[in-house]
């Protein structure tokens, strides 16, 4: 017998997994589709893809890149400019 609370779980740590061992994760996107191993494994692939892409993409010498400050300043503009469409300043 036990001296942990009611409800108090081995491993409160552990991640929730369905009946076939797939990890649900339901802490920051709320509930989700469980993927097979098939599904899981193309998604692997295809994110690895994109990954790799970005990575290419950085080696090539004709590659853009912005500093923060840059990127910052045409989103500020860009949400000034929506809000005088939109006439709220």
């Amino acid at each position: 017998m036990s001296d942990d609370p009611e409800g108090f779980e081995e491993n409160p740590q552990a991640a929730l997994t369905d009946e076939d061992e797939n990890v649900i994760d339901e802490s920051i996107w709320g509930p989700q589709k469980v993927l097979t191993s098939e599904e899981q494994a193309s998604y692997d692939a295809w994110f690895r893809k994109k990954v790799q892409a970005s990575l290419d993409y950085a080696k090539r010498p004709d590659a853009i890149f912005y500093t923060h400050d840059e990127v910052m300043e045409h989103v500020e503009e860009l949400l000034k400019k929506l809000d005088r469409e939109a006439g709220i300043k």
